[in-house]
């Protein structure tokens, strides 16, 4: 079958190149042989633009034997086209020496006053903005081949199946079938109706989030790829792009054809395109846009006119990524492809998971379009994702897709959906998908056992090096269950701990699992864990290499973890725990003296997420867009004389996250957590403020690695509270693009805490409050090679020391991209 269906589509292609011919070409500038982009090209009553490399490619019928090419500027010339031409290099002549300078600053003037005119009536045209509900329905296909050229793809984790697929140079072909409905409220949701992904035996639903068509050129940030753009419609326009007017369109709705250049590409992203502006409403009508570099990423946006409302409606997307001829990389999927290997600022763990050269040979292609278009509707999706993805997606035959594609499948789009579903076994595309998601949380999969990757080493002063494994069964095992645990070993201490627990998945969509586990370990004492804390991968943990304050601690524990909402996750846990001293300490309380006690507990906790969006597929809600601020909060409630508990008492902690991003690349982040507890407390479980700084004389003696939201001036064991408050902000500039290994990012920090302990006589050990405020300020070069990088701190104000070498202190930062 599939090669008759090769035969018919090449006896097609050989019918159509002997009644088409088909020109390439390059239209340049005659006097310094530079390109010129969206050049005018006539023929035949067709027209089409040049891309910004000055290139273009047009099929002349048979009867067609001329082109005429114009651009603003420039002299006119018609081209006689000869048969079996197939390249044709155009050289215009400027025709500026015969412009009034005057005539050239009012064309930039007016470019201006269009763009502030489009600018200002952004509420009108913007659909988003105007309407108050709309509905439409939306057929996507989206399909990666391989071409003639190479490239790869370097980038983070945020969508690693389209990125497994094109680092491994492997054909994809996917369709998706949806229905969007728009509120002022709620903004536009999509669900999906249907859903192939040819190949997969499991669907991909992160190719469903990934922003490749976005809505309209309105948006102040333009998303394409999960790389945000400076819109050249923001409000901040004139400061980002170059305007000029290229032409007008006739018709019924003439439009103003506007050029915009970025000005400040190294600083900003930007695009390069067209705008066609209504010369009455200033409302897009049709866009285009470009990016040359390592490859051509090409979009094309087409409008479609409602008279009832006055307003151009986004009707059909078609974004195409080639191969380019240039060394500049561009930036997609959150990262930036170019040629050479796959890992984003060439991080150490990406060596590991995709070691040596890849060759992928990609061509992208996606266009969606938009159908069925109603201003009005007032119907909505009942659920909070901004993403669902309806059971019935999944089982869509050939017929449901063939009444709601938009255009028949050709015969190559056939040939390459076919060719996918062959090399997508081939190639173990699924395999590797699942091994660098597990990566990536932080698992190593070995059979039916997830490794836990920071299980196999460690090292603090206490028990010297901590060597071990630990991990969880996957679904190899059982998709109603899992069993993990963890066994390690100190050779400092000589002592073995471990833990071994279970989860029952009693509903997987909703994220319910009854938990089950017994710990024997150390804990670090005055520490403080959510248990809903976002579980974030980290081979290195800073801190843990000084410390040396542990107690020991035996627990078991029963618990239920649900999410009540899309955004709002719980648990709730209830322990026993036998708690034993390694150092020497005394809870003094009632005129007894206690080293060993027991604690009977109660702990729920919660992770708030409201400004996050989300996809809800059949079997699970996945986050695709981190929102901030986000918000984590626990209280833990002790009970003496149950289950032998020796202490009441009622413990308090929120953690709230904010994170500004800028189109710049620069970033702000922003935490603040306070804690609280009262009643009968031993320090064990009383709050320190994260310090990170080990008690030594001179500074090199305390260097040490920086950690995230530690102080890094402050000693070990110098301060514990029962009430604090904390909080850190950090800038990060944008990164300076030295080299692809070494592009280190400036950022400052300032960190402050307050706090101060009601009872500090009951402990038997003396330390500080942090009664009259803590501060210090720092400065980090990050990702200075291989994610690592060099910090310094100084703690001033109150609790500043005598001599300027205790104040200071020295680190490393680490800082592993996946």
């Amino acid at each position: 079958m599939q090669r008759s269906l090769l035969l018919l589509s090449l006896l097609l292609s050989f019918f159509v190149c002997h009644s088409q011919q088909q020109i390439n070409g390059k239209i340049l500038d005659e006097k310094s042989g530079e390109p010129l982009a969206y050049a005018k090209i006539k023929f035949g009553g067709q027209q089409s633009l040049s891309r910004i490399d000055g290139s273009f490619s047009i099929e002349l019928k048979e009867k067609q034997d001329s082109l005429n090419i114009s651009y603003v500027g420039y002299i006119p010339r018609k081209i006689q086209i000869t048969k079996g031409l197939s390249y044709l290099e155009v050289k215009l002549r400027p025709a500026i020496e015969n412009l009034d300078p005057v005539v050239i600053s009012s064309r930039k003037r007016k470019a201006k006053e269009i763009i502030a005119e489009a600018i200002k009536r952004k509420p009108q045209n913007d659909p988003k903005q105007k309407l108050k509900h709309f509905s439409f329905k939306n057929y996507t296909k989206f399909i990666v081949e391989n071409g003639a050229e190479i490239l790869s793809l370097e980038s983070d984790s945020t969508n690693l199946g389209i990125k497994t697929v094109i680092n491994s140079g492997a054909t994809y072909f996917s369709e998706k079938h949806s229905q969007f409905y728009f509120s002022e409220k709620k903004g536009l949701k999509e669900k999906v109706e249907g859903l192939h992904t040819a190949g997969f035996k499991k669907p991909v639903y992160k190719t469903v989030s990934l922003t490749v068509n976005p809505f309209s050129l309105y948006a102040e940030d333009y998303e394409i790829f999960e790389t945000d753009y400076a819109g050249p419609l923001d409000k901040t326009a004139f400061k980002n792009y170059s305007f000029k007017i290229l032409d007008t369109t006739a018709g019924n709705h003439p439009a103003y054809v506007i050029y915009f250049k970025p000005k400040r590409e190294k600083v900003v992203a930007g695009l390069e395109g067209v705008l066609y502006l209504d010369t009455t409403s200033y409302a897009i009508q049709r866009a285009k846009a470009q990016l040359l570099g390592a490859v051509k990423l090409e979009i094309d946006q087409e409008y479609k006119y409602f008279a009832s409302e006055d307003l151009w409606f986004p009707k059909k997307q078609t974004t195409t990524i080639r191969p380019g001829n240039r060394e500049k990389a561009i930036s997609v999927f959150g990262g930036v492809i170019s040629t050479g290997t796959v890992q984003k600022k060439k991080s150490l763990l990406n060596m590991v998971i995709s070691p040596g050269k890849i060759n992928p040979k990609i061509y992208l292609t996606s266009t969606s379009t938009n159908f069925e278009i109603n201003l009005h509707n007032k119907n909505e999706i009942q659920t909070s994702a901004k993403i669902f993805v309806s059971p019935a997606a999944l089982n869509r035959d050939e017929k449901f897709w063939n009444n709601n594609r938009t255009e028949p499948l050709s015969i190559k789009n056939k040939l390459t959906r076919e060719r996918a579903k062959r090399v997508i076994s081939e190639k173990d595309i699924e395999e590797k998908i699942a091994f660098k998601n597990s990566i990536s949380t932080g698992y190593y999969p070995v059979g039916f056992w997830d490794f836990k990757l920071g299980k196999f080493f460690k090292f603090n002063n206490y028990e010297g090096i901590r060597l071990g494994f630990g991990g969880k069964t996957n679904e190899k095992v059982s998709k109603k269950f899992s069993l993990n645990g963890y066994l390690v070993y100190g050779t400092k201490d000589e002592v073995f701990k471990y833990n071994i627990g279970t989860a029952i998945h009693l509903d997987q969509k909703t994220e319910t699992d009854l938990k089950l586990n017994y710990t024997r370990d150390i804990v670090e004492t005055g520490s403080y864990e959510y248990l809903t804390g976002e579980n974030e991968f980290s081979i290195i943990e800073p801190r843990f290499v000084n410390i040396n304050f542990f107690y020991n601690r035996r627990a078991l524990s029963a618990g239920i973890t649900h999410r009540f909402a899309t955004n709002l996750k719980t648990e709730l846990r209830l322990s026993h725990d036998r708690i034993s001293q390694i150092k020497d300490y005394q809870f003094l309380l009632n005129d007894r003296e206690y080293s060993n006690y027991t604690l009977a507990e109660a702990t729920l906790s919660f992770n708030w997420r409201p400004f996050a969006k989300y996809m809800e597929t059949p079997g699970s809600i996945e986050m695709i867009e981190k929102g901030y601020p986000k918000f984590t909060g626990q209280i833990s409630k002790g009970i003496s004389g149950i289950f032998d508990g020796d202490f009441n008492y009622t413990k308090f902690g929120l953690m709230v996250e904010h994170e500004i991003k800028r189109i710049n690349q620069s970033r702000t982040e922003f935490i603040l957590e306070g804690n609280y507890a009262i009643g009968e407390v031993p320090l064990t479980h009383l709050y320190h403020a994260l310090p990170n700084s080990p008690r030594r004389k001179g500074i090199l003696r305390r260097y040490s690695v920086a950690g995230r939201r530690s102080f890094e001036t402050m000693f070990y064991n110098e301060f514990f509270s029962d009430k604090q408050l904390m909080l850190h902000i950090k800038h990060q500039f944008r990164a300076f693009n030295l080299h692809p290994l070494v592009q280190p990012e400036l950022v400052l920090i300032t960190r402050h805490a307050i706090g101060d302990i009601a009872n500090p006589q009951r402990h038997s050990i003396p330390f500080k409050s942090l009664k009259k405020g803590y501060h210090e300020a720092g400065v980090e070069l990050q990702k200075i090679l291989l994610g690592f990088g060099l910090g310094a701190a100084y703690r001033y104000g109150p609790y500043s020391l005598p001599d300027f070498d205790d104040n200071f202190a020295f680190k490393f930062t680490f800082h592993l991209d996946l």
